[in-house]
């Protein structure tokens, strides 16, 4: 699946798969939530379904020894080598794809929110790009991507549920948050009524 490599392609999916990273998503959720203030409920879905998705993935991580892609053809002295190989990561904490499982959690997500067939189209199509990233540099193996993409479509739908039953509660917790640091804010202002 990822005999065919180009430098360029090699950049491509240097970016993409960047898109899988936790960051990415914690960039997401910080412009959500300071930009679009009508849709901050998407925000705290993504980030409960990032943190879902990533605890699991790293649980099964664990349990489960699966060496990398470089390490299992080193282990067995096979002449297989990429250029991305120089690059990608090492151990034995392959399976499943973290990454693949946050990109699925993330989509899931969204065509959840965004109920529009060609929103559908394009985050599906970007999850796929995500989790075909870490095969094309030498990452993970297909098992190890296929088992991202079941968790991350699993935390997402779970997190989209979790969040429609808990809503009014959380959306007391956050306001209660706000009036307490409005409160705070206007304890400790200085009192300026012109006299000394």
């Amino acid at each position: 699946m990822n005999g065919f490599h180009t430098s360029l392609l090699t950049i491509l999916f240097q970016n993409i798969t960047f898109c899988g990273d936790g960051l990415f998503i914690i960039i997401v959720f910080t412009i959500i939530m300071i930009s679009f203030k009508k849709h901050r409920d998407l925000g705290v879905v993504l980030l409960i379904s990032y943190l879902s998705s990533g605890l699991l993935s790293q649980v099964i991580k664990q349990f489960v020894t699966s060496p990398r892609p470089s390490v299992y053809f080193e282990s067995l002295h096979y002449a297989y080598y990429l250029d991305t190989f120089s690059n990608c990561r090492i151990g034995f904490r392959s399976f499943p794809s973290g990454h693949t499982a946050s990109a699925f959690a993330m989509v899931t997500v969204l065509t959840s929110y965004f109920k529009k067939r060609h929103v559908w189209a394009l985050c599906f199509l970007f999850a796929v790009a995500i989790g075909y990233s870490r095969i094309y540099l030498a990452h993970h193996f297909l098992i190890d991507v296929l088992a991202g993409a079941l968790i991350g479509v699993l935390s997402g739908t779970l997190s989209v549920l979790w969040f429609k039953k808990k809503r009014f509660k959380i959306k007391k917790i956050v306001k209660q948050f706000q009036i307490a640091i409005h409160n705070s804010k206007t304890q400790h202002k200085p009192n300026i009524n012109g006299s000394y």
